[in-house]
């Protein structure tokens, strides 16, 4: 990098004796601010100490960063970074920092330059109060050098809805290396592992493990992986329908996604069953059943209405959101699955409304029309549940099942997850598409959510950084773009937002530039 000119060395100053890495990010956004307007202040440090500088129209923030930098007599941003937190992180942070980096050589030195670290390398100082171990314990050198410092390998997590012990969810074939170190095979790990005769030991032992609680507040059967573990189980006493604390699941509603046959065996022995369970397993007469004894059993879905969710539960919500799919009906667990016959019989048991639901979900106008002829009624008289599920189809990302849902004019204010309407969940997936059929609808520009107060401006510099892997669309910049020539508020204070794509369309806007 080329050091800054003689010129430059008058803006150079070393840092205060208490740096704060948070007001040199705010002093580089506001130098970013002020170069973007072209005060001469800001436009003379940058052309001092940027080693090419940019003009103004091509300036983002990752430059301003940089010219801080080399006013503090750093070469670069993560260097005067670096030099920061190891005079204002603690070792402790450090050290979470080093096991979440993946970073052994560093952990190492850490450990060896300040050795009353051993003393708390058992906190649980990691997401979901885990400790060290939990979060290392993949990457088996890090493992190892945590263990030679006192690190317990059989700690559990300080989980508020349960402790978990380092094997009770870990890969079959990671289970073995850890067991070599030292992990001890509970029960709910033998559960998981499919360790029959260690599981068997265990409850010969203590007849009471077999519904002890584990993470999550699960119980082995929860954790079952074969039949013949669940066999044993219930053979000793294993309550069939216990739930779970954090996802408020029986042992055969977990099981669903990941052992089916498991969840057909406990089925088999009595388990208590749902609409959804016996569409994704295929089971026809199990549907039949539960449309005869519960007609109203067709509506179900995987939301707030028939299941505890995610942002409204005290807990996690329901485990089907994660194993089946948020806002799902019986109609597409059973698609989903590939359940033709299910599909069927459903059809044959379901009313006017469902049938259009479902036909909407697909997109297909045309059976939507037919229904609407012959039930003119259905829209005017839908109920909120029925009415919300074009904003549930937003924040799913579906185009097929929001655009039929809008052209028959479902509301485009309604509210799913979070309290938020379609708009905020267009602008959080960066869906422009979605967006231009909303705002050519006067969808409301400073409508806030319910738990993030923040508009579909907001969420779409949001969802820019943390948007959902497989779900987002990505293209947020033409999204603020759309809701800003539409004119929602933008606060200038916030810019910039630090990614170069938005930023590009806020400089446009608020200089010119």
């Amino acid at each position: 990098m080329t050091p800054p000119s003689p010129d430059a060395t008058r803006l150079i100053r070393p840092l205060p004796a208490k740096p704060n890495l948070e007001k040199q990010r705010k002093l580089a956004k506001a130098l970013m601010r002020a170069y973007c307007r072209g005060e001469a202040e800001a436009t003379d440090r940058v052309q001092a100490l940027h080693p090419d500088p940019p003009p103004p129209s091509e300036f983002v923030l990752g430059d301003a960063q940089l010219v801080i930098a080399r006013s503090h007599g750093f070469p670069s941003w993560p260097k005067l970074k670096r030099k920061i937190d190891s005079l204002t992180r603690s070792p402790i942070d450090r050290f979470v920092d080093a096991v979440k980096a993946g970073d052994t050589d560093g952990l190492r030195q850490l450990l060896e330059t300040h050795p009353d670290l051993a003393a708390r390398i058992n906190d649980p100082l990691f997401d979901f109060g885990r400790t060290a171990v939990h979060a290392a314990r993949d990457n088996l050198s890090m493992l190892d050098l945590l263990l030679s410092h006192g690190a317990d390998i059989n700690a559990k997590s300080a989980w508020e809805k349960g402790g978990f012990g380092i094997l009770e969810d870990v890969a079959l074939e990671r289970a073995g290396p850890l067991i070599a170190r030292g992990a001890v095979v509970d029960v709910w790990a033998a559960a998981h592992l499919g360790m029959i005769d260690r599981l068997g030991e265990l409850i010969a032992s203590d007849p009471a493990l077999v519904n002890a609680k584990g993470g999550d507040g699960k119980r082995p059967l929860h954790f079952a992986r074969t039949v013949e573990i669940a066999a044993f189980l219930l053979d000793n006493g294993a309550e069939i329908d216990a739930r779970d604390d954090d996802h408020d699941a029986t042992p055969a509603q977990h099981l669903l996604g990941d052992r089916p046959d498991v969840c057909r065996f406990l089925i088999s022995r009595g388990a208590r069953t749902d609409l959804l369970m016996a569409a994704a397993l295929g089971e026809t007469e199990l549907v039949r059943r539960h449309l005869e004894e519960d007609s109203g059993s067709i509506r179900i879905r995987v939301n707030q209405e028939w299941f505890p969710m995610i942002d409204t539960a005290e807990n996690g919500g329901h485990i089907y959101q994660w194993s089946l799919g948020f806002h799902l009906s019986a109609f597409q667990v059973a698609r989903k699955f590939g359940h033709g016959h299910v599909l069927e019989l459903l059809f044959d048991h379901a009313p006017p409304v469902e049938r259009l639901l479902d036909a909407l979900a697909l997109g297909d106008l045309a059976a939507a029309d037919t229904l609407l002829a012959e039930n003119p009624e259905l829209i005017q008289s839908a109920d909120h549940q029925t009415l919300r599920q074009i904003a549930d189809a937003a924040r799913n990302n579906d185009m097929r099942a929001f655009r039929a849902m809008l052209t028959l004019g479902f509301p485009v204010d309604a509210r799913s997850q979070h309290g938020a309407t379609p708009l905020h969940w267009a602008a959080f997936h960066g869906n422009p598409e979605m967006m231009v059929e909303l705002l050519n609808r006067d969808s409301p520009l400073e409508s806030r959510d319910r738990d993030y107060d923040s508009t579909a401006v907001g969420w779409t510099i949001h969802g820019a950084a943390h948007g959902w892997s497989g779900i987002s669309t990505g293209r947020h910049a033409e999204c603020l773009e759309l809701l800003l020539n539409a004119g929602a508020r933008f606060d200038e204070s916030e810019f910039p937002t630090g990614h170069d794509a938005l930023d590009k369309v806020l400089r446009e806007r608020l200089f010119g530039r």
